[in-house]
């Protein structure tokens, strides 16, 4: 085993290979000893006696969600929370397994990753006639009640992207097909904001749009998706338009707040990530004409600038450091792999990220932990927000390290 410590400085390109690689099969192994089921951070309004004592509240829900979240022992058991497949933790891990059969060419991580998949195709939504994917477990937040079950765009985007890369590996019709249906999804099921600059996506069916950019983004990247298969010009037309509206939100420093609204003027992250993450695929599949590469060069320079200390600690907040988050550090490393080879300093900080979170963050079991808080830690290992996302991290980037060679 390669020690972590002795990385910590200097870490070369076979060594990262090594502790990624080893850090992925352990993680591996555990999701499959859990069946790809477990616990997510905000799931605690799937116990019948909290949903019970919120009494319909939205307030008392929101409250319940972040007690969940905050509590440093693991309670879920006792109020009859049950461990649940999730359906953008599927999508995470499939995306993990299809970057490992890229570095590797083994035909067994791709056929774990046609397991996740297919299991994606089976369990979306049955409230819409088009593909869409939710929790599995009501959820509240400020911007309203989520039934479980009822698709997000942001959960529908990201199974989207997985079934676009699936594609590309295998060329199967029916990940195509999947990626139409998320595209039809959001045009004809979710609500938009509309004015003089363009639109913004409803988070949700059926209710009114929350003014959020990343969720807005990740809807339009659907949409371009789909259309740089089919041509479909309402595809582009809409992406367009929620391009239009999404970019002049970003401030003169190149930070993203969450969202347009008092309500939503922080700046974390893991959502800035997000951000670039669209913004950069957007370029790739429209042109400057759509997303001008200053703009993502401006994004990259701030976020790489406030949120990583030298180390490699992914900090929370741009101005915040706790706490400190396995979302945050696995789309930080996933991030900064796919813009390797754009951004010459991407790798290095991609290679401090990597040290960092598997010395601080992954448990003996293989497992990531939750969060570090200043005097506290969270052990809990939330099977979507850390496992998932952190096993697309670690296959993103020793794919990354294999383009290179």
């Amino acid at each position: 085993m390669i020690s972590v410590d002795a990385l910590r400085t200097n870490i070369f390109p076979d060594e990262s290979i090594a502790l990624a690689s080893e850090a992925f099969l352990r993680l591996h192994r555990y999701v499959q000893q859990q069946h790809y089921r477990g616990y997510e951070f905000d799931d605690f309004l799937g116990s019948p006696l909290v949903r019970l004592l919120s009494f319909d509240c939205l307030f008392l829900q929101r409250v319940a969600v972040q007690v969940g979240e905050l509590l440093p022992v693991n309670v879920r058991p006792l109020l009859g929370i049950r461990k649940l497949e999730s359906t953008k933790a599927r999508a995470f891990f499939a995306k993990g397994y299809l970057y490992f059969f890229l570095a590797t060419r083994n035909e067994s991580w791709l056929s774990a990753a046609v397991s996740c998949l297919d299991w994606l195709l089976a369990n979306s939504s049955s409230e819409y006639p088009a593909a869409g994917w939710g929790n599995a477990f009501d959820f509240a937040s400020r911007g309203g009640l989520i039934p479980k079950g009822r698709p997000t765009i942001v959960w529908t985007a990201h199974i989207a992207e997985a079934f676009d890369l699936a594609y590309a590996v295998t060329k199967k019709p029916e990940y195509l097909n999947a990626l139409e249906q998320s595209a039809r999804l959001i045009i004809s099921d979710f609500e938009r904001h509309e004015d003089e600059r363009g639109i913004c996506f409803a988070y949700t069916p059926g209710s009114p749009p929350v003014l959020v950019f990343n969720s807005n983004l990740l809807g339009a990247v659907t949409l371009l998706r789909w259309w740089n298969h089919s041509g479909n010009s309402g595809c582009l037309d809409l992406a367009r338009r929620a391009m239009a509206w999404t970019l002049p939100q970003i401030n003169p420093d190149g930070s993203w707040y969450y969202g347009a609204g008092a309500q939503w003027r922080w700046i974390d992250n893991l959502h800035t990530a997000y951000n670039i993450d669209c913004l950069l695929t957007a370029h790739e599949l429209g042109g400057a004409r759509l997303v001008p590469k200053e703009v993502i060069e401006k994004s990259y320079r701030f976020w790489t600038t406030h949120f990583f200390l030298r180390d490699g600690t992914p900090k929370y907040y741009s101005a915040q450091t706790y706490p400190l988050d396995i979302q945050c550090a696995a789309q930080a490393l996933e991030t900064l792999s796919k813009v390797r080879g754009r951004f010459a300093g991407a790798g290095p900080i991609a290679d401090r990220v990597l040290v960092w979170t598997l010395g601080r963050m992954q448990k003996k079991s293989g497992a990531f932990r939750y969060q570090i808080r200043q005097f506290w830690k969270n052990n809990l290992e939330a099977i979507h927000w850390g496992q998932s996302t952190m096993l697309a991290a670690l296959g993103a980037y020793l794919h990354s390290l294999s383009a290179e060679k």
